[in-house]
C-alpha cells in the first residue's frame, strides 16, 4: 500500500463525518479548474520564493485555530472595524498576496464560486508538496466567515510547555501525537524572530540554558545580540538549521540534539509525554509524512462553515455581504454576544435540521413564510426574542397566546417539529428562540426573499404574560406606529422595511380593515382606497348590515401573495393597500419616498430587509446563563 492510499483511508476512519460535510472534487462541476488554478499560482510563487510554504502553513494554522477554517484571518481592518490581522500574534503573518492572486484568477474563471477558506487549504496543501512534503487530498466546500475579531485570537505561544500547548490543541480535537506532528512538521520549514526565544540565550539571561546546545547558544547570540545591546530590527532565524526550505524529519533530529530554538520545540524532545514521538519521527521520515498529511486534513476541517452559512467572498480581504457590515456598525454589542455558528460544536447539524423541517412544511403550504414572520415579530416585540409566545396557557396560568393579537398566530407545529428532531439529535442544546429566528430566515429565503445569516445563542425566556402584549395596530398612523418601533430601537426606514416586506406575503382578516370599506362607512368610498379594490373587498367582507360570517382573510399583496418581492410597495402607491397603516406608509410625507424607492429597486429592499430582520432577531435576547433551554417549546422546564 502506498502512503497516499494510507492517508485517505486514515481520514475516513478517524473523522468520516467531517469528510461527509466537505467533499473531494466539490468544484468539479461549478469550477472544474479550481484546484489547478490554485496550484499554478502556488507553483509560480514557489519558484521565486521557497519560503512561502512556511508562510502558508502559518496562515492556515492561525486561521483555523481561532474561529475555524473560515478565512476570517484574511479580512482587512477598516476605520470602523478591527480584524484578526490586528492581533499581535498575526502581525507578522504573510502570504496574503498569494491568496489574493489565486482569488483573482478564480473570480475571472468562476465568479463568486470558490471560497477564500478553500483557497487557503488548497494553497497550503500544494506548497507542502512542493517543499518535499506529503501529497494529500483536501475536501472542499468551505464557506467564508463573516466575523473577524482580534479579541478571539488565542494561540499557543512558543514559550509554553508541552502540557500548556496541549490544552489549545485538545480544545480543537487534536491528540498529543497530532500536536507533535503539526508543530514539528510545520517548524521544519519555519523561521522565528529573536524576540520569541532570546530569553533562552546566555547573553540575555546571564547563564547558559541547560536545555540548549552551547554552540547554538553562541551562534544565536551573534544574531540576536545581548540584553545590553540587542540586535536592531528583531532578526529572524530558521527553526531547522540544516534544511530550512525542505519538508523532512531533520527538525526532529535537531531538537533531540538540544538544538531546538523555541522553548516549546525543545520541550517536545525533553518531555516524557512526547519525547518518544519525537524519536519515532526522527528515525522514520515516512511515518512523519503520513501522520502530517492526516493531521493537516483534520486541521483543515476545524469548525468549517458549510451549506448556506457564511458567504463566498469576491475579495478575500473584505466581507461581501452588506448586511453584516451594517449589522456590526449598528449594534455591535448584540453581535458580540450572539454568534454565527454558535452550535458548530454542540449541535453541528442544528441549522440544517431546522432548514429541512421548514422546507418540508413549505413544500405543502407556502403560506408558512407569512406565519413565521408574524410569529417572529409578535414574539420579539413583547419581551424580546425569547420564545415567550410559544408557551401554552394552563388552567392556573395564562400566556401570551391568550392576548387578542396572538389568537390568530400560527406555525407552532413547525417549531414543535424542528424541536422534536433537535432534541433527539442534541438534547437540551438548541433554544426555541433560536429555532424561531432560524425557521423564519429559512422561510423567507424559500419565498424568494433574501438569504441572510442569523447569529445564534439565544436562551428561552421564563415569563409569558398576556398583559405585556402591546403591538402596533393596523389602524395606526405612521407616527403612532413609529412610537412602538422606535421604543425597540428601530428607525423609520427599518419600520417601512419590516412592515412592507412582511406584508408582501401576509394576510389580514376583514375585521382589520372593514371600517375602510364603503359598505361599512355609509356608502362613501375611502378616498385613500382605489374604488375597484373597495368593490372587490365589499364582496368578500359584506356590509355593516350583513357582515360576512367567520371573518374571511385576504392577501395583503394581491399580485404575488406567496412571493417575497417589492410588488406590495407598488400596490400601496396605487392606493391598493388593504390595511389603513399600509396605505398610510405610501401617503405620509415621512415615509412616502422610502416606499417609492423600494417599489423601484427590489435589491435595496432585500438588503434592508435582511439587515432589519437580523436586528429584529436580536431584540432583548437572553444569553449565556440567563433563562433556559426548553425541552418542549410550549412549556417551561
Amino acid at each position: 500500500m502506498n502512503s497516499t492510499t494510507l492517508i485517505i483511508i486514515t481520514l475516513f476512519c478517524v473523522f468520516p463525518l467531517v469528510l461527509g460535510e466537505l467533499r473531494l472534487g466539490f468544484y468539479s462541476l461549478s469550477c472544474p479548474r479550481a484546484e489547478a488554478i490554485v496550484r499554478d499560482v502556488v507553483q509560480r510563487r514557489f519558484n521565486t520564493d521557497k519560503s512561502i510554504t512556511a508562510a502558508l502553513l502559518r496562515m492556515h494554522f492561525h486561521d483555523c485555530f481561532v474561529r475555524g477554517c473560515d478565512a476570517s484571518l484574511l479580512l482587512d481592518p477598516t476605520e470602523n472595524r478591527t480584524s484578526e490581522k490586528d492581533a499581535g500574534l498575526n502581525q507578522s503573518v504573510r502570504g496574503f498576496d498569494i491568496i489574493d492572486e489565486a482569488k483573482s484568477a478564480l473570480e475571472q474563471a468562476c465568479p463568486s464560486t470558490v471560497s477564500c477558506a478553500d483557497i487557503i487549504s488548497l494553497a497550503t496543501r500544494d506548497a507542502v508538496a512542493l517543499a518535499g512534503g506529503p501529497s494529500y487530498n483536501v475536501g472542499t466546500g468551505r464557506r467564508d466567515g463573516l466575523v473577524s475579531d482580534p479579541r478571539e485570537v488565542k494561540l499557543p505561544l512558543p514559550s509554553m510547555s508541552v502540557f500548556e500547548a496541549l490544552h489549545f490543541f485538545t480544545a480543537r480535537g487534536f491528540t498529543l501525537f497530532e500536536m507533535v506532528t503539526l508543530v514539528g512538521g510545520g517548524h521544519s520549514l519555519g523561521s522565528t524572530h529573536c524576540s520569541n526565544f532570546r530569553s533562552r540565550l546566555s547573553s540575555f539571561r546571564g547563564s547558559l540554558d541547560p536545555t540548549m546546545d552551547p554552540n547554538m547558544d553562541a551562534e544565536l547570540g551573534k544574531v540576536c545580540g545581548s540584553a545590553k545591546q540587542p540586535a536592531t530590527s528583531d532578526p529572524s532565524v530558521y527553526l531547522d538549521q540544516i534544511t530550512p526550505l525542505a519538508f523532512d524529519n531533520r527538525f526532529f533530529n535537531q531538537i533531540l540534539a538540544k538544538r531546538g530554538i523555541l522553548n516549546l520545540d525543545q520541550q517536545l524532545a525533553l518531555d516524557p509525554l512526547s519525547s518518544h514521538m519525537v524519536s519515532g519521527f526522527a528515525a522514520d521520515g515516512e511515518s512523519l509524512l503520513q501522520s502530517f498529511a492526516s493531521a493537516m486534513i483534520k486541521m483543515s476541517s476545524i469548525n468549517v462553515t458549510l451549506g448556506n452559512e457564511g458567504e463566498i467572498r469576491r475579495n478575500c480581504r473584505a466581507i461581501t455581504i452588506l448586511i453584516i457590515i451594517t449589522f456590526c456598525c449598528v449594534f455591535p454589542l448584540v453581535f458580540a454576544n450572539l454568534r454565527l455558528g454558535f452550535y458548530g460544536v454542540s449541535c453541528p447539524k442544528a441549522e440544517a435540521i431546522v432548514r429541512d423541517v421548514v422546507q418540508r412544511h413549505f413544500n405543502k403550504d407556502r403560506s408558512i413564510t407569512a406565519a413565521l414572520l408574524r410569529m417572529h415579530f409578535h414574539d420579539c416585540f413583547v419581551r424580546g426574542c425569547d420564545a415567550s409566545l410559544l408557551i401554552d396557557p394552563t388552567r392556573n396560568r395564562s400566556s401570551e397566546k391568550d392576548a387578542v393579537p396572538n389568537r390568530t398566530v400560527r406555525g407552532y407545529d413547525i417549531i414543535d417539529d424542528a424541536k422534536s428532531i433537535l432534541e433527539r439529535a442534541c438534547p437540551e442544546t438548541v433554544s426555541c428562540a433560536d429555532i424561531i429566528s432560524l425557521a423564519t430566515r429559512d422561510a423567507v429565503a424559500l419565498a424568494g426573499g433574501p438569504s441572510y445569516n442569523v447569529p445564534t445563542g439565544r436562551r428561552d425566556g421564563l415569563v409569558s404574560n398576556p398583559r405585556e402584549v402591546r403591538l402596533p395596530s393596523p389602524t395606526l398612523s405612521v407616527s403612532e406606529a413609529m412610537q412602538s418601533f422606535g421604543a425597540k430601537g428601530f428607525s423609520l426606514m427599518e419600520m417601512v422595511t419590516l412592515v412592507g416586506g412582511g406584508h408582501s406575503v401576509g394576510v389580514a382578516h376583514c375585521s382589520m380593515f372593514r371600517e375602510r370599506l364603503s359598505s361599512f362607512r355609509g356608502g362613501s368610498v375611502d378616498p385613500t382606497m382605489d374604488p375597484n379594490l373597495d368593490a372587490r373587498l365589499v364582496e368578500l367582507c359584506g356590509s355593516s348590515n350583513r357582515p360576512a360570517t367567520n371573518d374571511p382573510t385576504v392577501f395583503l399583496d394581491l399580485n404575488t401573495p406567496f412571493a417575497f418581492d417589492n410588488r406590495f410597495y407598488n400596490q400601496i402607491l396605487e392606493r391598493r393597500g388593504i390595511l389603513h397603516f399600509d396605505q398610510q406608509l405610501a401617503m405620509d410625507e415621512s415615509s412616502r419616498d422610502m416606499v417609492s424607492r423600494f417599489a423601484t429597486d427590489g435589491d435595496i429592499l432585500f438588503q434592508n430587509f435582511a439587515n432589519a430582520m437580523i436586528k429584529l432577531s436580536a431584540v432583548n435576547v437572553w444569553l449565556d446563563n440567563e433563562g433556559e433551554i426548553r425541552r418542549n417549546c410550549r412549556a417551561f422546564n
